[in-house]
């Protein structure tokens, strides 16, 4: 298995010798991302995911915080599977660049996936919202 590193980036590929590869396969988060994570992600955060809208067989993760102006990316991941193992990694890794980061509110699709890496990865979190678009335009409109 190979890692490159850069900053918070994390990108893990085979080497040829593994059989099995890494469940997060690209992650990414900028300093501005990081420093929106710090301001805004203490209160909500939102988890999507592609859901086979894309030609290639590696689901995107995408967290979100809702800024003054809207909802912004503050963190992207490739994954290999959209099991709850595997989005928990992600969130751990991403946990592992943000360690002071604890949101009150998660949203996310109807994934129980997503759910149960999220109560796993956050086990304190008051609430988990369901029906991010339907809470998505409740919150914009």
């Amino acid at each position: 298995m190979l890692a490159l590193l850069h900053s918070n980036i994390v990108c893990l590929f085979s080497d040829g010798d593994d059989v099995e590869v890494s469940d997060v396969v690209f992650a990414h988060q900028s300093t501005w991302q990081q420093h929106l994570l710090q301001v805004y992600g203490s209160c909500m955060c939102l988890i999507d995911a592609t859901y086979k809208t894309t030609c290639y067989d590696l689901p995107l993760l995408v967290l979100a915080v809702p800024t003054n102006v809207g909802f912004f990316a503050v963190a992207t991941f490739v994954i290999n599977d959209e099991c709850s193992e595997t989005i928990l990694s992600a969130l751990r890794l991403l946990q592992s660049w943000n360690p002071d980061w604890l949101p009150r509110f998660f949203m996310s699709d109807f994934s129980e996936a997503q759910i149960a890496a999220v109560e796993t990865a956050f086990p304190g979190l008051l609430h988990i919202t369901l029906h991010v678009f339907s809470m998505l335009c409740m919150y914009t409109y």
